[in-house]
């Protein structure tokens, strides 16, 4: 007896267990803590640069803020196992709500309403009620000319019978109950969408110089550049840019795009001039045109003061080259079409073993002006080969037509949830002559509406037995 007890006891328990996570999970007041968690997060995301390298973090918030911040996950916070638990939370508790709800709604739509005909007992409860006196008629005259008054407004009009009364009983809109759980159900596809794009997904770019091919694209990270490899290659044709005809005016860039072939298994597969906000797709990915450039390679002479030997070497921008036969390196930083009306320039960085870097400009036409003078060697500007390149961000989101797909159905939803009402009514006739007409009617929504062709039903109704 002491074991069947015991087992009924932990099936209470886990009965009442349930019981309360549903309650929990179904609570309105979750609903909104959880949009409120999620605003501030949303804050926080948009505040601090996510995926920022760390040495830009360190420098803006210091060693000791960046750490704290660095353990809440706040550099990356839409990945954070934090940010999509508060998402599936949501989730649930959408899913729970609707669970709770949609068996009354279902049973709203799908019983028989007022099958039993229009007792008084329902009338005292109806929120639109009116009685007319008939007067000199029969009950049979007065229906078939009620009817068709009916049918104007509503199609469909059932006739019950009862022993004392006969009731007409129409109605339509039953389907618009189903807005606030398609909303709900729109939410829940949006919000897995989301999730799935967040776990999934990535964002990283993509430098392409005119007429190579690549097959990997980058993501930015705190980490420095993370390498993805494609499962197919791109190769960059040619890259057009064209300006705006403004006279006097610093040049203003009108358009810029890039003329794509996509390379699977070696062959040509897609070809695409790839615009701004006109990507490329393929494959699940997307690469949008997003900026451009051009890479210098430079030519430089070395030459060691009182030789005439000049030693010729070549190196692109941010490129480190060894001088040879001589213990030291230099670095191309940037080139310049035209340095402060000096012509070309190139600005180098030099690094001897036990010395400090020293950075100066080399110029093409003024080759002695900035030249250090304690060198004992001569740099030259010889010439530059400029490539341009095109900038690609590269997309990936799995959930992205999930997430079209609940937007298509929260709009459908919410044009059935304002634009459509559950709308009841019914009219009682007395058997036999005399006696009254008793109107009641119902609406789930735009109830001011709905007053307004009840009481015009009622009104046509009255004249008409008014008359005879």
């Amino acid at each position: 007896m002491k074991d069947s007890k015991d087992k009924t006891t932990e099936k209470e328990k886990g009965t009442k267990s349930k019981a309360v996570l549903f309650e929990l999970f179904r609570s309105v007041k979750l609903t909104i803590s959880l949009l409120i968690l999620l605003a501030v997060f949303s804050i926080f995301g948009t505040v601090i640069k996510q995926n920022a390298p760390v040495e830009e973090y360190v420098q803006r918030y210091g060693d000791r803020l960046f750490e704290l911040l660095d353990f809440f996950n706040l550099f990356d916070m839409y990945h954070s196992w934090w940010f999509i638990a508060v998402l599936l939370l949501l989730v649930i508790n959408l899913i729970t709500c609707s669970i709770h709800r949609l068996p009354g709604i279902w049973n709203q739509m799908v019983r028989g309403s007022g099958a039993d005909g229009l007792e008084d007992s329902m009338a005292k409860v109806l929120p639109y009620v009116e009685k007319i006196q008939i007067r000199g008629s029969s009950r049979p005259e007065t229906e078939s000319e009620v009817e068709p008054e009916i049918r104007k407004w509503f199609k469909k009009v059932k006739r019950i019978e009862a022993p004392s009364a006969i009731t007409l009983f129409s109605e339509k809109g039953r389907f618009s109950r189903l807005g606030v759980p398609i909303s709900h159900l729109s939410i829940i596809i949006i919000l897995i969408g989301a999730l799935l794009g967040s776990i999934y997904g990535f964002r990283g770019f993509v430098n392409i110089l005119e007429g190579e091919t690549v097959d990997t694209v980058f993501l930015g990270g705190r980490k420095g550049e993370i390498p993805v490899p494609l499962s197919f290659a791109l190769r960059l044709d040619d890259f057009k840019i064209s300006y705006y005809d403004l006279p006097r005016r610093e040049k203003l860039v009108k358009e810029y795009s890039s003329d794509i072939t996509v390379l699977d298994n070696g062959k040509e597969v897609l070809k695409k001039t790839v615009r701004v906000n006109h990507p490329l797709h393929y494959k699940g990915l997307a690469f949008y045109q997003s900026s451009y450039g051009a890479l210098h390679d430079v030519k430089l002479g070395f030459q060691w003061k009182g030789q005439k030997e000049k030693t010729l070497i070549i190196g692109s921008e941010g490129e480190t080259i060894r001088v040879p036969n001589a213990n030291l390196q230099i670095r191309v930083l940037k080139f310049e079409h035209d340095l402060q009306n000096f012509g070309e320039g190139v600005q180098v960085a030099l690094f001897k073993p036990g010395e400090r870097p020293r950075t100066y400009w080399v110029l093409k036409e003024h080759p002695q002006v900035s030249q250090p003078k304690d060198e004992a060697f001569v740099l030259t500007f010889e010439g530059v080969t400029e490539k341009e390149y095109t900038g690609l961000q590269a997309t990936k989101d799995p959930g992205v037509w999930v997430v079209w797909t609940g937007c298509g159905l929260l709009i459908l939803g919410l044009i059935v949830s304002f634009f459509f009402s559950h709308e009841k009514i019914w009219i009682r006739f007395p058997k036999g002559p005399g006696g009254e007409i008793v109107f009641a009617g119902s609406a789930s929504k735009n109830r001011i509406s709905y007053e307004k062709k009840f009481q015009g039903l009622v009104e046509r109704i009255r004249q008409r037995t008014t008359k005879r």
